[in-house]
């Protein structure tokens, strides 16, 4: 091959070829290896790959094997393909099609090769084929369910069929076919996928398929299919393509923004407030945001909010932890324990003043990479030490409109604790935060909001609309949602459904799920804090694929996305469907969960509390009241040692008594 020309590439999936100088040269057995290895793995060492290809050799002669080996490859490509000498990496120009997303239905890695390399490299090239393959199902699986939701189900069946094809003992793939064939409308279809599932792994496995796609032919079977006629869910209902009546809060914004303070935007739940903050900084696209979420349950623990904060920011700049001086990572360990080794409790203020100085010192060094804003949403869910230490670091850059960090948070109106409500006041009064009302929406905004997502203009649909949800917006799309889905768009029709309560709009929402789709939602939300889809199917003992199939479910429905809950509303409705019963015994699977995952004590003591076993509460109460005392918050603990002394009283317990009245330094 000639060697004066670009761009060189070398191709892998499939049969192994490297194209580039006019002409192309056909690899097979070690020259091959060596360039996936390499093109998977990036640099290794060299003597990483000559232990791969030549591993029953002495050291030195395999070193030697590879020298002759890349001399050989160079020489028949006409030019240098792996550089380096202690390290070997592919040359700069070379690409591979291993680079980018594995794609659905690409083909196999190194399919011709047809040489035995090495016991070594056949585990390695092994382990490469499943991880692809697992990732290509993957791919299949999302691009099918974006199919679905874009409203071509013939595509998106078409897709699942090839992927069943390509892995018929694949179960997850055929169990996503059951479904798009329910989903269409052909109940038949989608049990005739089942059978031909039975069939398969009786001649190749001689087993019967998983309990949990058995139970999926059963839904299907007593179910009645929804009908194809029924119309998807339009993106607008999901997120209105534009703001209606936030013209004056909007100005507010600005004028803060320009003078360098705090924004804070206060309204009723579902008022817009999080919309309206993620418009304005997206406006702004010079600064990179930082979005801080407050969560349910994050007021059980000091500075719940903050560790969950600072691990972010750690996660979006990878690099920023190992420049950190190292007082400022002993510090932050005091809430990411995985950083380092803690120093000693708190004591004093000194203390604790220096440890908001290792945040203060973070963020400084994020501003300094170029423009950052941050925004703390639903600030209402915060712990109290998590907002101190944030006023304090925050306002070192208030007041300066120059400043590259900005703040702003969203808040529902009077759900704020005594303590933060009175820093709050503080703070509005001496200039450093700005307040901005969300006002719900006028008659005419209504009109227009409905007009945005394409409701029928149908006469006085908008008072009835407007009568039911009072200007709110999350209200008013809700709404909009079960008229969608009753398709039933009269006068009369909205105003009976104007008649109901939201909760038992939501309520209605969740009933058509299925029985395990509502069971995780429920197991999601009695975890409140920081839960992990591992932790969920953990704490219901599911498989996590089988946790996956209840997620698609739930995030199709809008309870969830991602791994949090639409909105609070949705959460509390949730909560609501929740009986007594499966209430308590889904917080003792909680306790039992992070008790031995490293779950904080306050948050194992509430689950044991919730689920009616004060005994096993009440030493996690003490334990809290300790970790309170560590971080110099005397009212915490003293409030966790009276819920360990009521937590033993309730068991009977003599030990009540030693905690009753403690009172922390």
């Amino acid at each position: 091959m000639a060697s004066n020309s670009v761009p060189w590439h070398l191709s892998l999936l499939g049969s192994p070829t490297l194209s580039g100088g006019g002409g192309q040269l056909r690899l097979d057995g070690k020259p091959a290896a060596l360039l996936t290895f390499l093109a998977a793995e990036g640099p290794q060492p060299r003597r990483t790959c000559a232990a791969l290809l030549w591993p029953d050799a002495p050291p030195a002669t395999a070193r030697n094997s590879l020298v002759q080996l890349l001399r050989r490859l160079h020489q028949a490509a006409g030019r240098v393909l792996v550089s380096g000498q202690q390290i070997l990496a592919l040359a700069p120009d070379l690409t591979t099609d291993l680079q980018g997303p594995v794609a659905p239905g690409e083909s196999l890695l190194l399919a011709d090769l047809d040489s035995e390399i090495s016991p070594a490299f056949s585990d390695w090239l092994s382990a490469q084929r499943a991880e692809r393959e697992a990732a290509q199902a993957q791919a299949s699986r999302e691009v099918t369910e974006q199919l679905t939701a874009q409203g071509d189900p013939a595509a998106a069946l078409a897709l699942a069929a090839a992927r069943v094809t390509r892995d018929p003992l694949d179960e997850d793939a055929h169990q996503q076919l059951m479904r798009l064939h329910h989903r269409s409308g052909d109940r038949a279809a989608a049990l005739q996928a089942y059978q031909r599932l039975r069939a398969i792994f009786a001649l190749e496995l001689g087993l019967e398929p998983s309990a949990e796609t058995a139970r999926l032919a059963r839904l299907i079977d007593t179910e009645p299919a929804p009908s194809a006629e029924q119309p998807a869910l339009p993106l607008s209902f999901l997120r209105p393509p534009q703001l209606v009546a936030r013209e004056d809060a909007w100005a507010q914004m600005e004028a803060g923004w320009a003078a360098g303070v705090g924004v804070a935007l206060v309204g009723p739940s579902g008022s817009g407030k999080s919309r309206l903050a993620l418009d304005f900084i997206r406006a702004h696209p010079d600064h990179h945001l930082l979005l801080l979420q407050g969560r349910p349950g994050d007021q059980d623990v000091a500075y719940a909010t903050h560790a969950r904060t600072y691990r972010q920011t750690l996660a979006a700049f990878p690099d920023l932890a190992a420049t950190l001086p190292v007082w400022v990572r002993q510090e932050l360990t005091r809430i990411i324990p995985e950083l380092g080794d803690a120093p000693p409790p708190l004591t004093s203020a000194e203390d604790k003043l220096r440890f908001y100085d290792a945040k203060y010192e973070v963020l400084r060094r994020v501003a300094d990479r170029g423009p950052v804003v941050l925004l703390s949403d639903d600030l209402h869910f915060m712990d109290d030490a998590s907002i101190e230490a944030g006023a304090y670091v925050y306002s070192k850059f208030w007041g300066d409109s120059r400043a590259a960090l900005r703040s702003m948070f969203c808040y529902r109106e009077g759900a704020l604790s005594p303590a933060t409500a009175a820093l709050s006041r503080q703070m509005y009064d001496s200039g450093a935060v700005r307040p901005v009302q969300v006002q719900p929406l006028a008659d005419e905004d209504t009109l227009a909001f409905l007009a945005q997502v394409g409701l029928p203009a149908v006469p006085g649909l908008a008072r009835e609309v407007q009568r039911f949800a009072a200007g709110n917006p999350q209200l008013t799309l809700e709404l909009v949602k079960y008229l969608h889905e009753a398709q039933d768009f009269s006068l009369d029709g909205v105003r009976r459904a104007a008649g109901q309560t939201l909760p038992a709009l939501l309520t209605g929402r969740l009933e058509r799920l299925s029985p395990e789709a509502l069971e995780a939602a429920q197991a999601a939300a009695v975890l409140r804090s920081d839960f992990s889809l591992e932790q969920v199917a953990d704490m219901l003992g599911w498989p996590i694929l089988r946790l996956l199939n209840s997620w698609e479910e739930l995030e199709r429905a809008q309870v969830v996305r991602g791994e949090s809950f639409a909105h609070d509303l949705v959460y509390n409705a949730v909560l609501s469907t929740t009986s007594v019963s499966s209430w308590q015994r889904l917080h003792r699977q909680a306790a039992g969960l992070l008790s031995q995952s490293g779950g904080t004590p306050a948050r194992v003591a509430r689950h044991w509390q919730e689920g009616a076993e004060p005994g096993q509460a009440a030493p996690w109460w003490v334990e809290a009241a300790h970790q309170a005392e560590a971080t110099l918050h005397p009212a915490e603990a003293n409030e966790c040692y009276a819920r360990a002394s009521a937590a033993y009283d309730a068991a009977g317990d003599a030990r009540a008594s030693l905690y009753r009245g403690s009172v922390a330094p």
